[in-house]
């Protein structure tokens, strides 16, 4: 593997860990995220000198919060991952179902709590704005995005001006 590419893994394996997902995920990211193809299981365990458990548990875990996307190959029973084309999006639609489910434990919260709690009450009041606001701003940024995307698409077409 290039130096560089190396050191790439190895930051988003650490800046992964930092937010609280294994090590060994952010590597696999960092590396699915450089790569031109897919590769297998027992290729990325080869080539990040990580055990293949590990790298199939960490592939799953990726492929379940919508970053990877796993295939096959016609007469090749191995799983083959690669990063989704549409990662970023899924990244920014997980987290707005995790936003939907805290406003909502939130404002469940609020409303058991007995009246003469009122700090409570209004710590949990404003979480609650606060994540209504994300809900809206991510509803923004996902359409920004998309717009963005779309010019740059055409704009990087042949014989676009």
């Amino acid at each position: 593997m290039h130096p560089a590419v190396q050191q790439f893994v190895e930051r988003m394996g650490l800046m992964m860990e930092a937010d609280g997902l294994p090590r060994s995920a952010g590597r696999i990211f960092g590396f699915l995220l450089l790569a031109e193809s897919p590769f297998s299981l027992d290729e990325m365990a080869e080539k990040l000198q990580v055990s293949k458990a590990s790298v199939s548990t960490n592939a799953r875990l990726l492929e379940q919060a919508g970053l990877l996307e796993r295939s096959g190959a016609p007469g090749d029973r191995r799983d083959f991952y690669r990063m989704r084309p549409d990662a970023w999006e899924q990244m920014l639609r997980v987290a707005h179902r995790r936003w939907e489910s805290m406003q909502a434990a939130l404002a469940e919260g609020q409303a058991s709590l007995p009246e003469e709690m009122t700090v409570a009450r209004g710590r949990l009041a404003e979480a609650g704005r606060f994540h209504e606001f994300l809900l809206g701003e991510g509803d923004t940024l996902l359409a920004r995005w998309r717009a963005g995307e779309a010019a740059g698409a055409s704009a990087a077409e042949p014989g676009a001006s």
